[in-house]
């Protein structure tokens, strides 16, 4: 049976992953910086969005790079099975990330933040305003 599909160039997929993640933690940074300024708890809470992506792209490159390693004697069957650990991390982050803005939410809710110019340093940290 013939071999007849091209495969990837993996160096070509890690200057790929390298890019999302710059550009994800510049629009990371923008955001939070917005949503401060703004106070917009929407603004920030993509920006949290952002970084999870960010981060999970940095465990994705780590693990793909760690996967690449050959098998050894401590690791006989190599170390392919990384990734799986990587996609746990990241599904772990997003459910505590979930969590924080129900928390977030919650509390607008519960505590209405006052609207105007009045920026006080408990709004500016938490990032709540109108």
């Amino acid at each position: 049976m013939a071999h007849d599909h091209a495969h990837i160039d993996l160096e070509s997929g890690d200057r790929r992953v390298s890019i999302s993640i710059w550009a994800n933690g510049l629009l990371t940074v923008a955001q939070i910086v917005g949503g401060i300024l703004s106070g917009s708890l929407a603004l920030i809470a993509d920006a949290l969005h952002n970084f999870s992506d960010m981060a999970s792209l940095v465990i994705t490159f780590a693990a793909r790079k760690i996967a690449r390693r050959p098998a050894d004697a401590r690791m006989t069957f190599g170390y392919g099975r990384i990734e799986i650990v990587a996609a746990l991390i990241n599904y772990t982050t997003l459910i505590l990330l979930g969590f924080y803005l129900i928390y977030e939410g919650g509390m607008r809710m519960i505590d209405p933040p006052i609207c105007g110019r009045c920026r006080s340093t408990r709004r500016l940290w938490t990032a709540t305003s109108c």
